[in-house]
């Protein structure tokens, strides 16, 4: 969840806020809305392969947004793309059994970890 504090008088949807009110984004259910991610529980890599353009710019923020962005974002992406390329280049990734529960605390996480097993390409 990320949470943001209002400077000035904002109005919204027939709604007046006071000015330091705080706002807070949750991330696990906007990534969610079925209006911008169809059947978003679904693995489907292909849908980052071309940006959608109809989809809002924030309907997707991972890292928090605007000029309170986290700086480690780039990082992260490259990070977490390299890792993904090494592993997959050697290794086939199974993961067995039901869906593992969601836990979001300050990440997302499975509620119960997740088992799985690496088999040599």
């Amino acid at each position: 969840m990320v949470g943001r504090r209002s400077i000035d008088t904002y109005s919204v949807g027939g709604y007046t806020f006071a000015p330091r009110t705080v706002f807070l984004l949750p991330q696990y259910l906007v990534h969610r809305d079925p209006r911008w991610w169809p059947d978003a529980e679904a693995f489907t890599p292909e849908r980052w392969a071309v940006p959608d353009e109809s989809r809002p710019k924030f309907a997707y923020f991972p890292f928090g947004a605007g000029t309170r962005v986290c700086i480690g974002e780039q990082f992260a992406w490259m990070e977490g793309t390299l890792a993904l390329a090494t592993l997959t280049r050697r290794w086939r990734v199974r993961v067995p059994g039901p869906d593992p529960i969601p836990d979001p605390i300050i990440t997302l996480r499975p509620k119960d970890g997740m088992a799985g097993r690496l088999e040599r390409r």
